[in-house]
């Protein structure tokens, strides 16, 4: 039992993972799934707003930045999931992370522009 509630465990991770990689991915990659989340986010906020509820994070159009988002999404989402799964899989340290960290110095420096 112990051992079937780890793999299930480990596969949900890996799946999650799998769900969250946009931003280990090339360039035009990155942003392309970027814009198409934020046009998700923004839908469900403008839906928020127009039913008088509370805008979630990240989905109000007239507040949220593109850069900003992936910012904070690469730092505190992304890079600490593959963080560890590097140290899990050494070539996901190797291949992945780097990509990772070029995502985030990509949107560093649109967000200068």
């Amino acid at each position: 039992e112990e051992y079937n509630q780890l793999v299930n465990l480990i596969t949900k991770f890996l799946l999650h993972a799998a769900d969250i990689s946009n931003p280990a991915k090339t360039e035009d990659l990155v942003k392309y799934w970027a814009d198409g989340a934020l046009v998700e986010f923004f839908a469900q906020g403008d839906k928020e707003k127009e039913m008088g509820l509370p805008i979630s994070p990240l989905c109000d159009r007239d507040t949220v930045k593109r850069q900003d988002s992936q910012i904070g999404f690469i730092k505190f989402v992304i890079q600490p999931t593959f963080d560890l799964l590097g140290e899990i899989i050494p070539g996901v340290k190797k291949v992945v992370v780097p990509r990772i960290e070029n995502s985030l110095e990509y949107w560093e420096r649109e967000k200068l522009i």
